[in-house]
């Protein structure tokens, strides 16, 4: 930040005080002091300034060599290379599985206990049917098991499975994590749900490059479907049906519900001697 010369014209002003002087007896403030007061608020300010600048520049040097350390120190896990038979036409896909072959795919070897060995890299996206984001998100998790064929994609139905939630910490859908050897060492917390935001997810635990990222009409068509389907959830009805069994329970137990009883009584026998009365 920079601040205008203050320009003083010394003879000039001289002068004029010369001549004042000599015609009035006043007081004159003293033209030298108050430049000498002028430059020395400046240069106070300039040294705050500056000063606060390198404290700045500081900070911004230090998080970006922090940044630069934890990049450099995160360890990426090593997949093993899935081997395709060459004699067959046969192009990485999702495959659509149940809890139980899920629980198979996700088996710890005891042998392996670093990212730096080799393993199965196992990228799974929990989904549902009648979720628009997840219907959303499956052209692209299609397309992404093109792009990187060392990594075995998978997709569960979270509605239908629903005991594999709690065991792999699903709280929501659609849900992307990645296991190596079996292990959770991922989780995307995006919320762009397209090919170039899982890629990067990918890439930046597996540290691989994606061969291409092509989304096509054929992955809009499944295997994970993007149509939206209207199912009902039956463990959202009895929900809702247990809410309101309680909410009818305790009502019947607050004094609300005593007083409604007790004025139909009254109205009853009221209703009741006035009937004999007439008779």
């Amino acid at each position: 930040m920079g601040l205008a010369p203050v320009t003083t014209q010394f003879d000039i002003q001289e002068e004029e005080e010369t001549e004042l002087k000599d015609n009035i007896d006043i007081d004159i403030p003293n033209v030298d002091e108050s430049e000498s007061l002028l430059s020395n608020v400046v240069s106070d300010v300039n040294k705050t300034l500056t000063s606060l600048y390198n404290t700045v520049t500081l900070a911004n040097v230090t998080a970006e060599n922090k940044t630069q350390i934890a990049n450099e120190t995160r360890k990426l896990v090593k997949c093993r290379e899935i081997v395709y038979d060459p004699t067959e036409d046969i192009e990485p896909t999702v495959e659509i599985i149940n809890g139980t072959h899920l629980a198979k795919l996700l088996q710890i070897k005891p042998d392996i206990t670093s990212r730096d060995t080799e393993a199965d890299c196992v990228l799974v996206l929990f989904y549902a049917r009648a979720c628009p984001f997840s219907a959303h998100a499956a052209p692209h998790f299609n397309a992404l098991a093109r792009s990187y064929p060392s990594v075995k994609m998978v997709a569960l139905d979270a509605l239908k499975y629903s005991g594999t939630n709690t065991q792999y910490g699903i709280v929501g859908v659609p849900t992307l994590k990645m296991f190596h050897n079996g292990r959770p060492v991922g989780k995307f917390n995006g919320t762009e749900y397209n090919i170039q935001s899982f890629s990067k997810f990918v890439h930046a635990i597996t540290g691989q490059y994606p061969v291409r990222l092509l989304v096509t009409s054929k992955d809009f068509q499944g295997p994970v479907s993007s149509v939206v389907e209207k199912e009902t959830d039956y463990f959202l009805v009895l929900s809702w049906l247990f809410i309101i069994v309680c909410s009818i329970y305790y009502f019947m137990q607050s004094k609300w519900w005593r007083m409604i009883v007790e004025m139909i009584q009254n109205n009853w026998r009221e209703s009741e001697a006035q009937h004999e009365h007439n008779d």
